[in-house]
């Protein structure tokens, strides 16, 4: 009977770890930046226009005049390539058939 080396296995349970709780950290952070509302327009004299009734869960939608910021879409589009690539390497060192 062989014996197990308790390290490897360690490690190898700790970075598959690390690397779920990354890709889905990444993925919900570029839904977050989606979900990102416009800045309110604000009056002369620095008051906020209200833009509607207040918000509930099932009205959540983006205004479509005003849209999101540039600045999050961007984000939001980072981390979801980022999440890509992750899984993308992650596939890579699973499959021996691919690194030759």
């Amino acid at each position: 009977m062989s014996e197990i080396n308790w390290m490897a296995f360690v490690t190898v349970f700790g970075t598959s770890l690390f690397a779920a709780v990354f890709v889905v950290a990444l993925y919900s952070l570029g839904i977050r930046f989606l979900a990102t509302p416009p800045r309110p327009a604000r009056r002369p004299d620095g008051t906020i226009v209200p833009v509607g009734p207040d918000r509930d869960d099932e009205d959540d939608d983006i205004d479509e005049e005003a849209g999101r910021p540039r600045w999050a879409t961007i984000a939001a589009n980072v981390c979801f390539g980022a999440s890509v690539v992750a899984v993308l390497f992650g596939i890579y060192l699973i499959v021996p058939a691919l690194h030759g």
